[in-house]
């Protein structure tokens, strides 16, 4: 059988980053990866220099019954090309990692009988998956608890957290010098939201010296006079976010899916302000199931909180951060890799070997 497979993934960093993961462990197996995706900022920019087709699907998730007809014709169109994709080159199984992508292309696999697998990052089950859950072999989720899941299907669920990149790994916290460093980023797009708060704050003389890292996004170039002892380094992208994680004391972020997943391993005290307009408010329940797993301090702030109360507590986290009070891990975390994991359960499935 031909050591082919198809992942597709759109839309968000945590689809897209988990699809990749996947792609580079299926690699290392000697498997030919392709990917497909759909046509927004991310899908190209995330999906540079792979062998990836961008395809033209809707969302479904409207009110407007026009919008709604237009999006199932587009998607319509899209399933009939997959469908005659596959027909001309059958890969072995098909990886959904998210996105409404994920809709028309696994169907058309799953209706000539080539095995779809789905991946769930989020802490509620989005409205595709929702839709494909009953056709994926194994639904592969982040969390023990994820909310959207029919009783029903329980049996198909398989708890492996959610594949990272390689790159990612756990540091140890550093010792106190007096020095506190500080890690902000929202996003490859960024957060107008957490770059006005991080601004702020990062305008106020401080007792002890302070350096931010904050990476504000390719739209967004804020610049702040920065306070006494406080050195503040905007940039519009962080290329190698290990070494910062490496680098940080702290962390200020939203908590969407592979940001909470990277977190877990990183492990060192945060501040998220999740997405307010985040689908089904799921970057809230993704930090809360985050917070409450973890044996470090992490603050989550209510997304639609006032300014001033968002504002009052992340000053109040990094007070605790320069006073030393927050509390840091304590364990080393296992070397369990979601991904090789995933893939594992693929196989078995599949009835391919495994070979180290």
């Amino acid at each position: 059988m031909s050591k082919y497979a198809v992942l597709v993934a759109g839309g968000t960093g945590g689809h897209i980053n988990a699809a990749i993961a996947m792609g580079e462990r299926l690699q290392a197996q000697r498997y030919e990866v392709s990917y497909l995706t759909g046509q927004r900022p991310l899908d190209y920019k995330l999906f540079a220099k792979l062998p990836v087709e961008h395809l033209a699907s809707w969302p479904l998730r409207t009110k407007n019954p026009i919008k709604l007809l237009n999006s199932l014709f587009k998607n319509l169109i899209v399933f009939l090309k997959i469908f005659k994709t596959f027909r001309a080159r059958r890969p072995q199984f098909v990886v959904g990692a998210g996105g409404y992508v994920c809709g028309p292309t696994l169907l058309a696999a799953r209706l000539q009988g080539i095995p779809v697998f789905i991946f769930e990052q989020n802490a509620v089950l989005g409205l595709t998956n929702k839709l494909l859950a009953r056709l994926s072999t194994v639904i592969f989720t982040h969390f023990r608890d994820t909310q959207g899941i029919p009783a029903s299907l329980n049996s198909k669920v398989r708890v492996v957290g959610n594949p990272t990149r390689s790159s990612i790994a756990h540091t140890p916290p550093r010792s106190s010098d007096g020095h506190l460093r500080v890690l902000v980023f929202g996003g490859s797009l960024g957060a107008t939201q957490i770059n006005d708060l991080v601004g702020e704050w990062v305008q106020r003389d401080q007792e002890i010296q302070v350096t931010v890292i904050h990476q504000t996004g390719q739209d967004q170039a804020p610049k702040f006079p920065a306070g006494k002892n406080v050195s503040y380094q905007p940039t519009k992208y962080l290329d190698n976010i290990q070494e910062q994680y490496a680098w940080c004391d702290v962390l200020i972020a939203r908590a969407g899916a592979s940001t909470v997943a990277e977190l877990r391993i990183v492990r060192k005290p945060c501040f998220l302000i999740p997405f307010p307009q985040a689908t089904d408010n799921h970057q809230w329940w993704n930090a809360l199931r985050y917070r409450d797993e973890v044996d470090y301090d992490v603050d989550v702030v209510e997304p639609r909180a006032p300014r001033s109360e968002m504002a009052e507590r992340l000053a109040a986290f990094l007070t605790k951060a320069k006073t030393g009070t927050l509390r840091t891990s304590q364990i080393t975390p296992l070397a369990v890799d979601s991904g090789e994991v995933a893939l594992r359960e693929i196989f078995r499935h599949v009835g391919t070997v495994q070979k180290n």
